[in-house]
């Protein structure tokens, strides 16, 4: 059971009503907003990182 269901107070991201419509031209919601400006190069992205190093062999003490 989820908490949700627990207690149905509890608003979960998949469950929220949609926000109404902004009057205000100047808000922007998630849904609306421009998509970001490429980046100049120095801005690592998720896609972009390194990849991570490789895991701790656990059974090896760590090593």
């Amino acid at each position: 059971m989820t908490e949700a269901e627990k207690n149905p107070e509890i608003t979960t991201l998949d469950q929220h009503a949609p926000a109404p419509p902004s009057k205000d031209p100047e808000v922007t919601t998630l849904d609306q907003h421009a998509p970001a400006p490429p980046s100049i190069g120095e801005v690592t992205t998720l896609d972009q990182h390194a990849p991570a190093p490789p895991a701790l062999d656990l059974d090896r003490g760590g090593r």
